[in-house]
């Protein structure tokens, strides 16, 4: 995995809009670091540096399927797994975006694929975050490397999908050697995510586990004073889906910028990272 903090962004939201300019990429030692009222879930175990959801009771969160029909079977199942947690859901809706841009919207996750190129990652999660939480999240699915046989697999589909709409609820990796006994979670990096191959023991990666939803239940087990009103139940029940709709839209512009990896791991990489502004952008991707 991957971890950048930064990026450049032009927000906008009912008339105010906020200008973000920072980029800045840590070793893995500082990814403690925390983000003023997440400060309690960056201490938990497989926190990733803290980020979540703000919620005040039961949180629903929007998930825009911009996929095509090979992937609409595996969102569709990760939505399902994940949403075995307490208290929190995801609500599958029609996508708000395109593949190629895969452009966040406010209040939700967009999920989408396409060939984004021989980029070095399967997949790849950004979450952006204002005033401590997120408030929006993208997952891209990089048909490039799925295309190939190694990749083109029902396990790898479901371990990458699983894995990327996991770290859009605040999850890092339960752990990151590929070469090890599999944990039986999709957040556990692995050679063979079947637990067929006789590499990585008998269970398949391809799934949350109860490590996963107790780290889940640990990150939102205190409420906050106050919640995105589209991630709330009766957003969904009263209005329907309306992430995207002109009042709610929110546009951003990446702006390139030179940066390094602080390490990666003969395929997959791990860093951590810190932020010099807010809100911004946090992205993780799993490595081909």
């Amino acid at each position: 995995m991957r971890i950048i903090v930064g990026a450049a962004a032009l927000l906008q939201q009912r008339g105010n809009r906020a200008t973000l300019r920072s980029r800045i990429v840590v070793s893995a030692a500082l990814a403690a670091t925390v983000l003023g009222s997440t400060a309690a879930s960056a201490l938990l175990p497989q926190s990733w540096n803290g980020y979540h959801w703000a919620r005040t009771g039961p949180l629903v969160i929007g998930l825009g399927d911009n996929v095509n029909a090979a992937w609409d079977p595996y969102v569709a199942t990760a939505v399902t797994q994940w949403n075995a947690a307490d208290n929190i859901d995801f609500a599958q809706v029609a996508g708000r975006s395109t593949t190629s841009a895969c452009t966040p919207f406010y209040g939700g996750v967009q999920v989408c694929n396409g060939n984004y190129g021989a980029t070095g990652w399967l997949g790849y999660a950004s979450v952006w975050t204002s005033g401590g939480f997120v408030v929006q999240a993208t997952v891209k699915l990089n048909d490039y490397y799925f295309a190939q046989p190694k990749y083109d697999t029902v396990a790898w589909r479901a371990m990458v999908t699983c894995q990327e709409i996991g770290h859009t609820l605040g999850l890092a990796h339960t752990n990151t050697v590929r070469t090890n006994v599999n944990t039986g979670s999709c957040l556990d990096y692995t050679n063979d995510p079947t637990g067929t191959r006789g590499t990585n023991g008998t269970l398949a990666n391809t799934q949350p586990n109860s490590v996963d939803f107790a780290a889940l239940a640990g990150i939102y087990a205190n409420l906050d004073t106050t919640q995105l009103s589209y991630t709330k139940p009766t957003y969904f029940a009263g209005h329907g889906y309306g992430i995207g709709d002109d009042e709610f839209e929110v546009g951003f512009s990446l702006v390139p910028e030179p940066a390094t990896w602080a390490f990666m791991i003969v395929g997959f990489g791990l860093t951590g990272a810190t932020m010099r502004r807010r809100p911004f952008l946090a992205a993780s991707a799993v490595a081909a």
